[in-house]
């Protein structure tokens, strides 16, 4: 999807550290660093206690965040937060996780449905008893969230977008007033709880570049990025000056695919790429304090396989990178668990992935693959939607 150009040169910009100021909303004390996983099923707790095992097995740690998806829309219906979203984050916070929420305006299956809350009505106030409820479910949780609203905004994939590739409809400057008007509705129903990541896309795509979407430092608490393997980690170099000086950094996507690195003219492969994140991010981007690996397999959907286990060497250096002491391997200063209701952790020891990999190189022809324990498919149904009535949320046209 993107285009990009690799730089062999690494720039440091100098950002005041955590610990030189006063620390944003959730952030880790010092150099620690949330680490965690984008999982597509939080809908059932059989479905995440699966994901949440698989990535930790092949990380060899425990994650301390857990990255899901929500949307305005359901097959066409508004549906509430309170029916569908409460329940994800409690059992998020049982698997010893604190939520990132990536919430989105459109329907999940907008491209049959065409259902979307217009960012234009959003920002009149036409949607606000639904983020009310939004609100008080998030309130009523009562532990840590975060939330990020319409993310990838500057490029030409998502229909709020102003570059959208199909026709756009809704401006950056819709943008910004929709999302002020959703964290004023949350700040107005006493949701302190949330912290607000604003989540662009590395690099720019389609002509409209991230700072006209920026909805200013009162209405952001974290500035968050997507960056995948088309990109070298120096693509952070131009958002990273912009906003490191006064936000941390949640990398809220991130992974290698083949269909993705195709993009990148210098691409090394995924596990020197995955080398050179944790490098990057160590050495040169110390203001980055939370990242979430996209564990998807989408090749149903005719994408990629993001998985970690997908190429044993990126296992392999992604356990050894993500054992330093930094990559926080629980919520602990977030939240509080009863003992053994987190997700045990279970590892596929390092020497294992390794014995993966030579028996690939000893035997091109017929490499055979990683060794996945068997797991019998997890229902994937969403809960029954419950649809906002129509009096108490607006008129739908």
């Amino acid at each position: 999807m993107k285009k990009i150009v690799f730089s062999a040169l690494l720039f440091c910009f100098a950002a005041p550290s955590a610990s030189a100021q006063s620390r944003a909303k959730y952030e880790p004390s010092g150099d620690r660093v949330y680490h965690g996983a984008s999982v597509p099923q939080t809908w059932n707790d059989a479905g995440l206690r699966t994901q949440v095992q698989e990535y930790q097995r092949y990380a060899g740690k425990k994650l301390s965040v857990v990255t899901w998806f929500a949307s305005a829309y359901e097959k066409g219906s508004l549906s509430l937060w309170t029916n569908n979203y409460a329940m994800p984050l409690q059992r998020v916070k049982k698997a010893g996780a604190v939520s990132l929420i990536k919430f989105s305006v459109q329907d999940y299956v907008y491209s049959k449905t065409k259902a979307i809350a217009d960012t234009r009505r959003i920002a009149r106030g036409e949607f606000d008893a639904y983020f009310e409820d939004a609100a008080d479910a998030v309130k009523r949780f009562g532990g840590p969230v975060f939330i990020s609203v319409n993310h990838e905004m500057n490029g030409t994939w998502y229909p709020y977008s102003e570059a959208y590739k199909k026709g756009a409809t809704m401006t950056a400057d819709d943008f910004i007033a929709s999302w002020k008007r959703i964290v004023d509705v949350f700040r107005r129903k006493g949701a302190n709880n949330v912290a607000w990541v604003w989540s662009p896309n590395v690099p720019d795509v389609g002509g409209v570049p991230f700072s006209k979407y920026y909805p200013g430092d009162d209405y952001v608490d974290w500035v968050g990025v997507s960056l995948y393997s088309g990109e070298a980690i120096t693509g952070l170099d131009k958002i990273y000056k912009a906003y490191a000086a006064r936000k941390p950094f949640f990398v809220t996507e991130w992974a290698t695919g083949p269909d993705k690195s195709k993009h990148n003219r210098n691409f090394p492969g995924e596990a020197k790429w995955i080398d050179e994140f944790f490098k990057g991010i160590e050495k040169n981007y110390p203001r980055v304090k939370a990242i979430s690996w996209f564990h998807w397999n989408k090749s149903e959907d005719h994408e990629d396989d993001y998985r970690l286990q997908r190429v044993p060497e990126q296992a392999a250096v992604y356990q050894s990178d993500v054992s330093n002491a930094r990559y926080v391997d629980k919520a602990d200063d977030l939240i509080m668990i009863a003992p053994g209701d987190d997700v045990p952790l279970q590892v596929v020891p390092r020497e294992v992935i390794l014995r993966e990999v030579a028996a690939r190189e000893a035997a091109p022809v017929a490499r055979p693959r990683p060794s996945t324990p068997t797991v019998e498919p997890v229902r994937t149904e969403r809960p029954r939607l419950q649809i906002v009535p129509r009096e108490k949320v607006l008129q739908e046209r």
